[in-house]
């Protein structure tokens, strides 16, 4: 029960970086109604290492692929930083892109997801190197 537990919240975490993979890439698409290409260097940059990083949580974490675990705690925790520590770099931007006051409360929520998603990770893989063992 326990290892079918931490198998469904691999999935689920993965499922959500999958989403993440979609935001990002539909940002670099300019689906998301400002041009990519106006947008500051940096989140340009980060756009790509995020849909790398997400794509490999997404395929990877449910499949125990080696790399996906690094992957996972990288992006999670440098999002952490982003969007606490780093947020004055990450909303430097011309007045035309300034976050409002909903978009910095997103961050907030990705902020706590992110530390959600580190806890019930590192249970899954504790719980499934456990239960391996047995």
């Amino acid at each position: 029960m326990r290892r079918t537990l931490a198998i469904v919240v691999l999935w689920g975490v993965a499922v959500l970086y999958g989403l993440g993979a979609m935001a990002h890439l539909q940002s670099m698409l300019g689906a998301t109604g400002t041009s990519w290409a106006s947008t500051p260097m940096h989140w340009r940059v980060l756009d790509v290492v995020y849909l790398v990083l997400d794509i490999v949580v997404c395929i990877g974490l449910p499949m125990r692929v080696r790399i996906a675990a690094p992957a996972f705690y990288l992006a999670a925790a440098s999002q952490i930083a982003l969007y606490t520590l780093l947020r004055p770099w990450i909303a430097d931007v011309p007045s035309g892109l300034a976050l409002s006051p909903a978009e910095h409360a997103a961050l907030d929520r990705l902020v706590w997801l992110h530390a959600v998603t580190v806890v019930l990770v590192s249970l899954a893989l504790w719980t499934l190197r456990r239960t391996r063992n047995e």
